[in-house]
């Protein structure tokens, strides 16, 4: 006749962990990564282009020359010493107020007009003395979105001989300008190391202008092949 009711059971809470919290646990990724980033070098690794962006432009070169590490790494990344030898650069100064040369400083500089008179402020990174060092843009600037220079003085074991390698790199902002951007980095870089050389072993520096002169050479005969090849290819049609 009656119907009998249970009561449901109230399930009992499940314990936490001891020691753990739900905000550990619930903790989102970029604020535990903010520990580690403190904990990182000053000169972080460069973002992968995004899709659809242009590759970045990379060109590097060596060249061998008589004098110190200590000597060529300071007449290259001291800014105040710099438009002084590089025929590239009309100015470049120290733009903080440390004025050392130390990772994270900050330097302005501007190209000469033949390079499009280009204003631009750097951040140094990767310096270790007398070996290695260099800068890359803070913002962009003209048709790049970024620009690096990176040095390497590697002593030759035995002689009064450095090997100096020079690394350019570029970030296109649009893919038409290319290769107007690679012909004025490709100046850029071998006036950059001729000048050095005239600095500071004017003897040898004439051999690293004719080796200028073949590859503008190489290079025009390049634009030929390739506007003949493209006239070609119409005639055809």
């Amino acid at each position: 006749m009656f119907k009998l009711f249970r009561k449901p059971r109230s399930e009992s809470p499940v314990p936490e962990a001891e020691g753990v919290s739900h905000a550990t646990l619930k903790a989102r990724p970029e604020v535990r990564r903010s520990g580690d980033a403190a904990a990182a070098p000053a000169r972080t690794e460069r973002p992968q282009p995004r899709a659809g962006q242009p590759e970045p432009i990379v060109m590097r070169h060596t060249v061998p020359m008589r004098a110190r590490p200590e000597v060529l790494y300071r007449l290259a990344l001291v800014p105040t010493r710099r438009a002084a030898w590089d025929s590239n650069m009309a100015e470049s100064a120290w733009s903080d107020d440390t004025q050392t040369l130390r990772n994270g400083a900050h330097a302005r500089f501007r190209l000469v007009r033949r390079l499009g008179g280009l204003r631009f402020e750097a951040e140094y990174g990767g310096l270790k003395t007398s070996r290695s060092g260099g800068w890359r843009t803070v913002r962009g600037m003209g048709p790049l979105e970024e620009f690096s220079q990176d040095w390497t003085f590697k002593a030759v074991p035995g002689q009064p001989v450095t090997e100096v390698t020079l690394t350019l790199r570029g970030q296109v902002r649009f893919d038409w300008v290319r290769a107007q951007v690679e012909r004025m980095m490709q100046n850029m870089l071998l006036t950059t190391l001729l000048d050095m050389q005239r600095e500071v072993d004017a003897p040898t520096a004439g051999r690293i202008d004719k080796m200028n002169e073949d590859l503008r050479q190489q290079e025009e005969a390049r634009r030929k092949a390739e506007k003949a090849a493209r006239k070609g290819k119409w005639n055809r049609r």
